[in-house]
C-alpha cells in the first residue's frame, strides 16, 4: 500500500516539490531540468523500487537531462527513502 502511494506521489510530483527536495538535500537541479524530470516521471511505467526499473528510469532521465542529473535524482530518491526509513525498499 505504501509503495503504491509513493509511486503515485512520484507520478504527481510538481516542479516546485522537486526543487524543494533538491534544495533540502543540497542537490543541484535547475528549474528546466526539474520540468523535464517531472514530465518523464509522469510517463514512467517502471517500478522505482526494483533495481532494473529504477535503472531504466534513470537511463531515460540521463537521456533527457544529463548523467549527472540522473545520478542526482537517484541520490535524492535514496535520501528521501532514508528520511522515511524506507531505504531497504530501494534494492
Amino acid at each position: 500500500m505504501l509503495k503504491q502511494y509513493i509511486t503515485h506521489k512520484l507520478k504527481n510530483l510538481t516542479v516546485e516539490e522537486l526543487l524543494y527536495y533538491s534544495k533540502m538535500y543540497n542537490i543541484s537541479i535547475s528549474r528546466r531540468e526539474a520540468e523535464k524530470i517531472v514530465k518523464e516521471l509522469r510517463r514512467n511505467k517502471e517500478d522505482p523500487f526494483e533495481k532494473q526499473g529504477r535503472k531504466k528510469m534513470l537511463k531515460k532521465l540521463s537521456e533527457i537531462t544529463s548523467a549527472e542529473t540522473a545520478h542526482s535524482v537517484d541520490v535524492l530518491l535514496h535520501k528521501i527513502a532514508k528520511q522515511y526509513g524506507l531505504e531497504e525498499w530501494l534494492h
